[in-house]
């Protein structure tokens, strides 16, 4: 009878020791699903951007306004947004929620910039997504593409790889063709440009997005896969006035992957050549001469291997960025100066990039029916090492990230280029090899100088008249070495 006491005892401690656990987990991360709906009409609202408010966690609801979002340990406050409805945050207190987002009069009154002039948002027909200056502000980051990501609904915007200047895709209502391009138009203070990428974000006062036919007709053809229109800052009456402003990040790998131990990859080694019979136990082969003898295999076991992910991607990444703005004027001249500055370095190893913006913008009225600006923008950018996953590889076997999984966690002995092994061909050069031989630095310039003058020949009725020149330098060093495909085993070119 005792021991029956004892077993349920010991049974029950397990049971609530087994609950704890699960409550902790549960603690830790939650799922919670939810409804999102229109207050006025009780549809459902397709599209709403979700997100865990301080965190980088976020969705969009479905065609039936329902949502479904893994909610981190330390989020609180759910925001629930849509373009034309009132923003809302809930405290993140059930796992199951029911919205009803309200029209929010106060954007319909906004002033939208589009292709043919400005309009009060409540009077537009086409379907136009806007940012400000204020939320671009609040979000550290080196581009004006990386601000506009889960900013704005129907515009979707994805990075190719983490590399500081990795291609940043933007899609306007999810538009991709096969064989042409589906970016969409840049516009920049009224003047088409091939890139957004070297626009500083503190320069900006707002970004507009067009996305139907009646808010890109004034483009054109050029208009088809929507238009972003960038206006940057202007200068302001009043007296001279400066602002410094600075931000500062730093960055590490957020999760690694599960590899081999050295024991377990020595271990998969000589199981795979015993499968393949391969394996002489008695005699001196390629095992032997790698991994020692079969029969000593647990020595492995204290070993410690080299962590090519952390050696690789293991680097405390830092981002600076400084601006400085100096505006003034009065009721005939107004202008805005403004100098930023980028300094980013990337967890990856020998990966950095850096950037330099100067922008100068001015406007005249020497007369009351008459308006002239004038607009110069200065960008430089420097950028070292060519990415984990390098675009314009001829090979996948030129891929960093490749290397740093596959890559013995242990040296291997007596193994040269030349071996035929199908198991350690692809092992053959370290993942820091990888990188050097992959070697890159690029510097870009462009000067952009644009004018424009404006006249009102009667009330409501303007004709404006626009000149613009830009000139752009890109200058790219790339060094290949021996582990790369372009260069065969003797240094001659492939």
């Amino acid at each position: 009878m005792q021991k029956l006491k004892n077993r349920m005892k010991h049974g029950i401690m397990f049971l609530l020791l087994w609950m704890g656990c699960i409550a902790t987990i549960s603690a830790q991360q939650k799922t919670i699903k939810g409804t999102i709906t229109e207050a006025k009409d009780g549809e459902p609202v397709i599209g709403a951007s979700v997100s865990v408010k301080g965190t980088s966690v976020g969705t969009v609801t479905d065609i039936d306004g329902n949502f479904t979002l893994s909610v981190p340990e330390n989020g609180k406050t759910l925001v629930i947004s849509y373009l034309g409805l009132a923003t809302q945050e809930i405290p993140i207190d059930k796992t199951v929620f029911s919205i009803a987002l309200k029209e929010n009069v106060s954007i319909l009154d906004e002033v939208v910039v589009i292709g043919y002039g400005t309009v009060k948002r409540r009077d537009l027909t086409g379907a136009v997504a806007s940012i400000s200056a204020e939320d671009i502000a609040n979000i550290p980051v080196s581009s004006v593409s990386e601000a506009l990501t889960g900013k704005m609904a129907g515009v979707q915007v994805t990075t190719t790889e983490g590399s500081p200047d990795a291609e940043v895709k933007i899609r306007v209502r999810g538009g991709g063709s096969i064989n042409t391009s589906s970016a969409p138009l840049y516009i920049v203070d009224g003047f088409p440009v091939n890139s957004i990428s070297d626009v500083a974000t503190s320069e900006i006062a707002s970004v507009e997005v067009l996305k139907d036919a009646s808010s890109t007709a004034i483009y054109g053809a050029r208009g088809a896969n929507g238009v972003i229109l960038i206006t940057t800052k202007s200068g302001k009456d009043g007296k001279i006035t400066a602002s410094y402003d600075f931000y500062g990040t730093f960055k590490n790998l957020a999760k690694k992957l599960p590899v081999l131990s050295p024991y377990e990859f020595a271990k998969w080694q000589y199981e795979l050549a015993n499968i393949k019979g391969k394996y002489n136990p008695n005699g001196n082969d390629n095992y032997v001469k790698r991994f020692g003898l079969y029969d000593d295999i647990d020595l492995y076991r204290d070993v410690d291997g080299n962590d090519w992910q952390n050696i690789v991607f293991g680097n405390t990444g830092t981002t600076f960025n400084h601006s400085v703005n100096v505006t003034g004027g009065n009721d005939y001249a107004k202008f805005s100066a403004s100098y930023n500055r980028i300094d980013d370095k990337a967890i990856m190893l020998n990966s950095t990039f850096q950037r330099d913006n100067l922008n100068l913008k001015a406007t005249f009225k020497p007369m009351k029916e008459l308006a002239m600006d004038f607009l110069t923008r200065y960008s430089a950018t420097k950028v070292r090492g060519s990415g984990a996953n390098e675009q314009n590889e001829k090979s996948s076997s030129d891929a960093r990230l490749k290397h740093v999984m596959i890559y013995s966690p242990i040296p291997l002995r007596n193994l040269t280029a030349m071996d035929d092994e199908e198991e350690t061909q692809s092992n053959l050069y370290p993942p820091t090899t990888s990188i050097y031989d992959n070697d890159q630095r690029r510097s870009q310039k462009r000067t952009s100088i644009q004018g424009g003058a404006t006249w009102e020949i009667i009330k409501g009725f303007k004709l404006r008249s626009e000149l613009g020149i830009e000139q752009r330098s890109d200058i790219t060093d790339r060094f290949y070495g021996l582990s790369t495909y372009f260069v065969g085993p003797n240094g001659q070119a492939s």
